[in-house]
């Protein structure tokens, strides 16, 4: 057990060997055992598809708007809501904003692209906004950015009007400075909510945690993250009192992690485990079936985020993981026909940033295709097993 004690006006914090080891992975010296280790990681041409997934195409690049990534989703009642960073031009260009769809049939059909965070006219913009659907209230929370890629200024609240036609800022300034979040909140067993994003200029991983059911109430927790670590976007996996933040490593292309024990009080120094992810965003959450998954991009043998992948764990455990599929990977045959429309004829392209959300036994998966297009992925969850 992990103890609280004083000494003058300090407060120390006495970590039990049992914590120092887990957050080690088992040995000081070792990695992280992210993914289990009695089992070798299989190479990308022994990975298979998971079965059953079915595509769709939720939005394709147009003339007015050529960049399009960081896709968002949720559902809101029966109502799949999805949302991604949109520019005229380019990635961090001043026009940045937030638009989206809604579909009433699990997104097979979609409705008109409405905006979700209107961006500014300053050179800041918006990016990034993952959702909530809590007490009969959709909330968008949504990362601002001064001029650059790493000026990250804060968390903004949007929320959904009363009459369901559109998002509107909550308050008249940011929630909480320098936090950017990256994945939909999850709610703690204590009460609290927690993101997993990153702060200050995105040099450190970092999480955000709620005042209970106060969604205008957060603070920040940093997590102490290499300097080798860009742009660490944070995954986060729930357990208990346990919360495990995975993000986006360093060249070595593996994961890394780092565990609290203390619904998120407190973090590990983030390492390096043994599941290798080439660098971009993960995301992971908690299946109806009591496991764990995580989606990420496969390295180090596909090429640069050219093959998307969920890993799960066994029933009741938060790690290791156990089991990897294929998500989508270089230009799917079923998709190829609808892509080819759009002009994406390419065998390999950048399938990445992933977002989940399930909903009646199918695991809802929205990610980007190149920067231009937003493409979601519905897998049953009996397939993840």
């Amino acid at each position: 057990m992990n103890t609280i004690g004083r000494f003058g006006g300090c407060v120390i914090i006495f970590l039990s060997a049992a914590f120092l080891v887990e957050i080690a992975g088992g040995e000081q010296d070792t990695p992280f055992k992210l993914w289990d280790e009695q089992t070798p990681y299989p190479a990308v041409t022994e990975i298979s598809f998971v079965s059953g997934t079915e595509y769709s195409v939720v939005h394709r690049q147009t003339p007015d708007h050529i960049f399009l990534h960081e896709p968002r989703l949720t559902f809101h009642g029966d109502t799949l809501f999805v949302n991604f960073s949109s520019a005229r031009e380019r990635e961090s260009d001043p026009d940045q904003h937030m638009r989206g769809y809604r579909s009433r049939d699990g997104g097979k059909t979609w409705g008109s692209v409405e905006i979700v965070a209107p961006g500014f006219t300053d050179g800041r913009r918006h990016e990034t906004a993952p959702m909530l659907s809590h007490n009969g209230r959709l909330w968008a929370f949504v990362g601002r950015y001064d001029r650059g890629s790493k000026n990250s200024l804060g968390m903004e609240l949007f929320r959904l009007t009363d009459d369901g036609i559109k998002f509107e800022p909550v308050g008249s300034d940011l929630s909480l400075k320098h936090f950017v979040p990256f994945v939909l909140p999850q709610r703690m067993s204590n009460g609290n909510w927690v993101i997993g994003g990153h702060t200050e200029k995105v040099r450190h991983a970092a999480v955000a945690i709620s005042r209970g059911n106060d969604l205008t109430s957060w603070k920040e927790v940093r997590v102490d993250t290499p300097s080798c670590s860009d742009y660490p976007e944070t995954a986060l996996l729930l357990q208990g009192e346990k919360i495990l933040a995975v993000t986006r490593g360093c060249p070595a292309q593996k994961a890394l992690v780092s565990l609290s024990t203390d619904f998120a009080e407190h973090f590990s120094p983030l390492v390096e485990s043994n599941l290798p992810m080439a660098q971009s965003k993960p995301f992971g959450g908690t299946l109806s079936n009591g496991r764990h998954y995580l989606i990420y991009n496969n390295a180090p043998d596909s090429p640069y985020r050219n093959t998307l992948v969920v890993a799960v764990t066994g029933t009741n455990e938060l790690y290791p993981f156990r089991k990897v599929f294929k998500v989508v990977e270089g230009l799917p045959a079923t998709m190829k026909p609808e892509l080819e429309t759009i002009g994406e004829t390419s065998e390999t392209n950048a399938w990445a940033y992933p977002e989940a959300v399930e909903k009646d036994g199918i695991l809802y998966v929205v990610f980007s295709m190149n920067k231009r297009h937003c493409i979601l992925a519905r897998i049953p969850v009996e397939s993840l097993q």
